[in-house]
């Protein structure tokens, strides 16, 4: 595993942003690096770090990394991989813009992380709880999926005794067996793809498949048909939406094989939770989720295609721990999580949220707010 040294230049870039509690440092040949403190974007000052050129970067680079890594940084034009400053792990991305070099460096948490270190529902749990299905965690780039898919799994590993594959790409989080027993394996070192890593293990007597990301439609299909022959998968997907989770999914295929993965999703996906992180009033930033569960309106929706009836399905079904976005929204509202701008700001319906505001419609309270939340 690839390895950075505080006294190397790079590492004292890593260093400096670590102590600006950074989750994000970005480099780019000619410009100031830039740094993502919760969630926010900062320039480096060039009193601090000067502007770098290729020559520079790349110096740094050959300065810290192995002979095989450099080799694939200066001949590819991107490079996913990942290493380790002392104790902390980080994912990392290099790529050319216009021609010139850059980089993008995100911390990965190392520590167990609990659902409710996270303020995250605990009703989350329920949903791995389920034997065989799909689960999916949703959102835009950046917005904790990774995060809360590591809970769930860490949830999992401290309750149960079960077999747990994950298939990532790079790997990012190191599971430690506690009830569990893990096998992790990267994609480009240790298989060839999503969709070879995911038919693979199918093999390899899991109760539980893990992956990454869903980028593409072989990989989709590998989770589907691992779901549908008795495994539990756990993944996630860039959507902005619950519904739109769905949508992707189908788009991924032709027209005429769209109504069999309408079908094939009806009966497997367990549920989908879309997130979304939203400044809360202690200076940090809070999950807002929205949450589906499978029943048997959901399971109709979906194999119809008739995915606007998504959100009232969702609405309405508060007693069995499904919510809105805005109902979700208005719950850490009232408990002072968020300020009434940030809620106005971040609701899908604002006019909804006004109402709310101004007492024409009552909120309904779905959740016991969590301590500290």
């Amino acid at each position: 595993m690839e390895r950075i040294e505080a006294h190397r230049p790079l590492g004292r870039l890593i260093a400096w942003s670590r102590g600006r509690q950074a989750s994000d440092i970005h480099g780019r040949a000619g410009h100031p690096f830039i740094i993502r403190v919760e969630g926010r974007l900062e320039t480096v000052s060039e009193a601090e770090f000067p502007i770098p050129d290729d020559v520079t970067l790349t110096s740094w680079f050959m300065d810290v990394f192995t002979p095989e890594l450099q080799g694939r940084i200066l001949r590819e034009r991107e490079v996913d991989t990942a290493f380790y400053f002392g104790e902390e792990r980080y994912r990392a991305n290099f790529s050319k813009q216009r021609g010139r070099q850059s980089f993008s460096f995100r911390v990965v948490p190392q520590h167990r992380m609990r659902l409710e270190e996270l303020h995250l529902p605990l009703s989350l749990a329920g949903l791995a709880e389920q034997p065989r299905g799909l689960l999916l965690v949703t959102g835009p780039t950046g917005q904790g999926k990774s995060t809360t898919l590591r809970a769930l799994v860490q949830d999992l590993n401290a309750r149960r005794a079960l077999r747990i594959i994950t298939i990532e790409d790079p790997i990012e989080y190191v599971f430690e067996d506690a009830l569990a027993h893990f096998e992790q394996r990267e994609v480009g070192v240790d298989t060839g793809s999503f969709a070879d890593g995911i038919r693979n293990a199918m093999r390899q007597d899991p109760n539980v498949i893990v992956v990454g990301e869903l980028r593409d439609r072989d990989s989709i299909w590998a989770c589907m048909q691992a779901a549908e022959t008795g495994h539990l998968v756990i993944s996630t997907l860039h959507a902005d939406s619950v519904a739109q989770s769905i949508a992707r999914i189908r788009e991924f295929y032709p027209a005429g094989e769209q109504d069999s993965v309408s079908a094939l999703l009806a009966r497997n996906l367990i549920g989908v939770v879309q997130q979304r992180l939203i400044p809360n009033t202690g200076g940090a930033r809070t999950p807002c989720l929205e949450i589906l569960k499978r029943d048997a309106g959901v399971q109709e929706a979906i194999a119809g295609n008739e995915l606007h009836l998504l959100h009232g399905i969702i609405e309405a079904s508060t007693h069995v721990g499904m919510h809105t976005f805005d109902q979700y929204l208005m719950e850490l509202l009232v408990a002072g999580v968020i300020t009434e701008e940030t809620a106005k700001h971040y609701a899908v319906n604002r006019h909804a949220l006004d109402m709310h505001l101004r007492g024409i419609v009552n909120p309904q309270a779905i959740l016991r707010p969590d301590r500290g939340r």
